[in-house]
């Protein structure tokens, strides 16, 4: 069967390789559509980041891997002891795998699992036209659902854990700085968790009129305004409650510091979650959350609630992924429009699919 896989930084292949059969516990799934996420871009960039390159010790993988996190299709094929799922049956793959042993994931943490693995970086994925998964990592899907949107379930579900870090309320004011595909989830989820106000900030216009689309209540470009003044001056002052750091970056050049911006729009006693991925140190001064008893957390990956809720949140149409689609294209194509393409134009894009179907 054809399949991408990640050689080594710059070295990504469509290659034909051994279709996989299921073993215990495990389902074999024929592929629907798979999302290209930004850890699928860092991977060909700057590569290995997570991938393997000795065998982990969880999954015993290692590269040449095959890509790709973010999937749904169908079941055609049911391995020894699996009573969860069968055979024709639609699901979107949590592609998260912990241990169950460590101190983490018996205290409820499995995303802090000390051998923490996800399909299509530690473990084949679904940029195929078949991936073997765990059972118990199918979500059934309801009718309603597509495969496309089946392809958002991880990235929904990093989105309701980031807005259950932040404890968002009924009633809240909430800033998102970055309006990439997780900073428009989130958006979207704050809402469905009920808060009144939605500030987005973003310098790529696109993702501006998106943002708005989607229902937030205004979007900024940081580059051409004061962002903290114009979100204090729209919530009486002070600030909103709740604000999302998704860009990961600090100051370059023309563009604020991030990291200093999500605290800075916070009212006293707020709360800042940082959910985009830093590559470098950035620069912080602390006294504004010691005397404004400010509040600092991270948000990593999902619960598998949480994986499940972001369905819920789809299939009721709270959240609307479709309008995120910039992409749709075939497993033949996905180094040419599909790494590269999110590489050089990453500001006219947010989600591209790939679907071994599609030719």
């Amino acid at each position: 069967m054809k399949a991408v896989r990640w050689h080594s930084r710059r070295d990504v292949r469509v290659e034909d390789i051994p279709e996989p059969s299921p073993g215990p516990g495990e389902v074999k799934v024929k592929v629907g559509w798979c999302g290209i996420c930004g850890s699928d871009i860092h991977e060909f960039v700057e590569g290995p980041v997570f991938i393997p390159t000795e065998p982990h010790p969880l999954t015993g993988t290692m590269a040449p891997q095959t890509l790709g996190h973010e999937f749904g299709g169908t079941i055609v094929e049911v391995g020894p002891g699996v009573s969860t799922s069968r055979v024709g049956e639609r699901v979107s793959v949590d592609p998260a795998l912990s241990c169950g042993k460590c101190y983490w994931c018996k205290h409820g943490f499995p995303m802090h699992c000390d051998s923490l693995a996800y399909f299509g970086l530690i473990g084949d994925g679904g940029f195929a036209e078949y991936a073997v998964v765990k059972g118990s990592n199918c979500h059934p899907i309801p009718a309603q659902m597509t495969f496309e949107m089946a392809a958002f379930g991880e990235p929904v579900a990093v989105a309701v854990r980031a807005i259950r870090q932040g404890g968002v309320k009924e009633g809240d004011t909430v800033a998102v700085l970055g309006a990439g595909t997780i900073g428009q989830l989130i958006a979207q989820v704050a809402r469905a968790y009920g808060a009144v106000q939605v500030f987005v900030s973003e310098i790529a216009p696109q993702r501006r009129e998106k943002a708005l689309e989607l229902g937030a209540t205004a979007v900024f470009d940081p580059v051409e305004v004061d962002l903290v003044e114009e979100i204090r001056a729209r919530t009486d002052g002070l600030g909103v409650d709740v604000a999302f750091e998704c860009v990961g970056g600090t100051q370059v050049g023309m563009l604020p510091n991030t990291a200093v911006q999500v605290v800075d729009v916070l009212r006293k006693r707020g709360t800042a979650v940082i959910v985009g991925v830093f590559d470098e140190p950035t620069a912080f001064h602390f006294a504004g959350v010691l005397f404004l008893e400010k509040n600092i957390t991270g948000s990593w990956t999902f619960a598998p609630e949480e994986f499940q809720t972001g369905l819920d949140l789809m299939a009721s149409g709270k959240v609307k992924v479709e309008p995120l689609i910039t992409g749709r294209i075939g497993l033949e194509e996905f180094v040419e429009k599909g790494l590269l393409e999110l590489e050089l134009n990453k500001d006219e894009n947010l989600k591209i699919l790939v679907s071994p179907g599609r030719s």
